[in-house]
């Protein structure tokens, strides 16, 4: 059995997953489209300001903010009053919040002609390996091949040393 275990190691590699700009995707679907194409894509903007060459900037942005607290208590030494003799135990509790502020935005930029030059985003979509999804899905079948033979192979050999010693 030990040996089927050799002949059946891991065979794989993770699947990398990565994060990619979606500003290709964004000049893709805008950039040669009209103002009022994209507004009705989008919706109005948030704001807009001047491209500097008569031209505008249509600004799109969604602040999240996000908070997480932590909270312990820890036991501490008894609070003693002697007076009234009552004992009552201590606790300390700290707390800690983490707040994160993420700012998400695309900007359109209109020329003077109101048609999309070109578009600038922090927006990613998430990518995964699918040429290692599909060689461990293939990995995966061998390896169940491999301990079969492996395991049949280990049997077989137990069983040629049995009848050659009769036994153990």
């Amino acid at each position: 059995m030990a040996i089927a275990c050799l002949f059946t190691s891991c065979m794989s590699y993770v699947p990398t997953t990565s994060y990619v700009s979606m500003e290709e995707d964004y000049a893709k679907a805008f950039v040669g489209s009209h103002h009022n194409v994209i507004v009705s894509s989008l919706g109005a903007p948030d704001r807009q300001t001047s491209d500097g060459a008569g031209g505008t900037i249509l600004i799109y942005e969604k602040i999240t903010t996000t908070s997480n607290s932590n909270s312990n208590s820890i036991a501490t030494a008894y609070n003693v009053n002697y007076y009234s003799k009552t004992y009552t135990p201590g606790a300390q509790t700290n707390t800690n919040t983490v707040t994160t502020q993420n700012t998400s935005y695309i900007h359109v930029f209109i020329g003077a002609d109101g048609v999309c030059y070109g578009v600038k985003t922090n927006h990613q979509k998430k990518v995964i390996d699918e040429e290692a999804v599909e060689w461990n899905k293939k990995a995966q079948k061998k390896n169940v091949k491999i301990a079969l033979w492996s395991y049949l192979g280990v049997m077989g050999a137990a069983a040629i040393v049995g009848a050659l010693f009769g036994g153990y």
